[in-house]
């Protein structure tokens, strides 16, 4: 069956989803540098739908949990870090608070510390360092919507084939 019906449903489907998310992003306040809200996408393979984010959305909805990965890894999150802090104008503070030098060491150890952080509480202090639950919010609210516009493409394609 080509399912072009299904298809039709299937994009329109991820428009919306892709529409959602970035609004729900953007309100639970989540836009430092956009590339959270330019990375929401969808395709369509095969009859079914895949919508695609930063790695970092998960952690952003669902929270983050212990865990140990690998040396590329932790020097991409360090690097994701440093330029997240860039953009939001955090600068590196002694242990008084006072402002210091912005040495690449001085840097180098905040970024550190802001990482330590992430790993003993998690990323958001105002949801509670659980995460917002942005994606699984617009889940919830869209599934009887999706459902019914994936279904009738569903079946204007197998009325079609009947037909045939």
């Amino acid at each position: 069956m080509e399912g072009t019906h299904l298809n039709e449903a299937l994009n329109e489907a991820g428009k919306l989803i892709k529409s959602k998310l970035r609004v729900a992003a953007s309100d639970d306040g989540f836009k430092a540098t956009g590339r959270l809200d330019k990375s929401f996408d969808y395709s369509v393979v095969a009859n079914e739908l895949q919508v695609k984010a930063e790695k970092y959305a998960g952690a952003l909805s669902e929270g983050v949990s212990e865990g140990n990965g690998s040396k590329d890894d932790f020097n991409r999150k360090m690097k994701n870090i440093e330029a997240w802090a860039s953009k939001k104008g955090i600068v590196p503070r002694d242990r008084n608070g006072k402002f210091v030098k912005r040495t690449k060491s001085a840097i180098r150890n905040m970024v550190f510390g802001i990482s330590m952080s992430i790993g003993k509480k998690g990323i958001s202090k105002r949801f509670g360092y659980k995460g917002s639950g942005f994606i699984t919010q617009v889940k919830s609210s869209m599934e009887k919507k999706l459902t019914s516009m994936i279904l009738e493409g569903y079946k204007k394609d197998l009325l079609e084939q009947i037909n045939k």
